[in-house]
């Protein structure tokens, strides 16, 4: 019986080990999707975005395409919480953005 347990836990710890890598993109994939959506911004857009980066981005979107994840956690950005995704419903790619907060109090 500790046999059949011991493969159990095993197999639990391996099975959520690589849930916890499907469903994380990490540094590196947030940087990849930057680089591509970046391809997608007219020339316009791309200005307009690299002059709100702040000074350590050096110009480049993707330095900062991990910000959500890195201060998420921290209790002095909790307002950032619902910025950090957007789910669409049945997985269409048309979503309109909505604010049902008129204004944003820090």
């Amino acid at each position: 019986m500790g046999e059949l347990k011991a493969r159990w836990i095993g197999r639990a710890i391996v099975f959520l080990l690589i849930v916890r890598g499907i469903l994380g993109w990490g540094k590196e994939g947030h940087f990849a999707i930057c680089k591509i959506a970046e391809d997608y911004l007219t020339e316009d857009a791309l200005t307009a975005i690299k002059a709100l980066l702040p000074d350590s981005a050096e110009g480049d979107l993707a330095a900062v395409c991990s910000w959500a994840d890195e201060v998420r956690h921290k209790y002095h950005y909790r307002w950032s919480s619902p910025l950090h995704y957007v789910d669409t419903p049945d997985f269409k790619c048309n979503y309109q953005y909505c604010s049902k907060q008129k204004s944003l109090t820090l």
